[in-house]
């Protein structure tokens, strides 16, 4: 008895760690609008990738208590890549002179650009490559002027559901 549940635990174990990616793709009943985007999910955290106009956007929410400080600095880094800073003042200054929202902030939600969106043969996608071919995103943020939060993502498993979900045809398809 004891070996096949050993057995079951051992063969699905794998399946369960992946199973925190995950990927939507339909329609919305009101708008006939086509709904599209992955997103991560842990007990503190959600991380969702989707697209608004083309470009592609990141979105974290905060499950435990505290709020991001609004302009507070975010820093993104996958495996050993190069680290990226997200600074919401520069972001809204840029906003303003291009018309174009790119940093959107609530209490316990961000939202900013990641990458253009444009797939172009034999060109690489910026974060979404490093997404695809990494093995964790590591993610710093503000809490308030004085702390700091962080969280890993496990990227394992996470390729499917990032190209289905941004509906990729270029890059992580090969």
């Amino acid at each position: 008895m004891f070996k096949k549940i050993f057995i079951t635990i051992v063969t699905f174990l794998p399946v369960l760690a992946f199973a925190n990616w995950s990927y939507v793709d339909k329609v919305d009943d009101f708008t006939d609008e086509e709904l599209k985007y992955s997103f991560y999910n842990d007990n503190d955290h959600r991380i969702q990738l989707s697209r608004e106009n083309g470009a592609v956007w990141i979105f974290i929410t905060r499950k435990k208590s505290g709020t991001f400080e609004p302009n507070g600095l975010i820093q993104m880094r996958i495996d050993k890549n190069k680290m990226r800073e997200t600074d919401p003042k520069k972001l809204k200054q840029f906003a303003k002179l291009m018309g174009s929202s790119t940093f959107q902030w609530e209490p316990a939600t961000v939202g900013f650009l990641v990458w253009h969106g444009t797939e172009k043969a034999g060109e690489d996608c910026g974060f979404i490559s490093e997404l695809l071919k990494g093995q964790e995103l590591k993610i710093r943020y503000q809490i308030n002027t004085l702390e700091r939060d962080s969280l890993k993502v496990n990227l394992q498993g996470s390729k499917d559901a990032i190209v289905k979900g941004l509906g990729l045809k270029i890059c992580g398809v090969a």
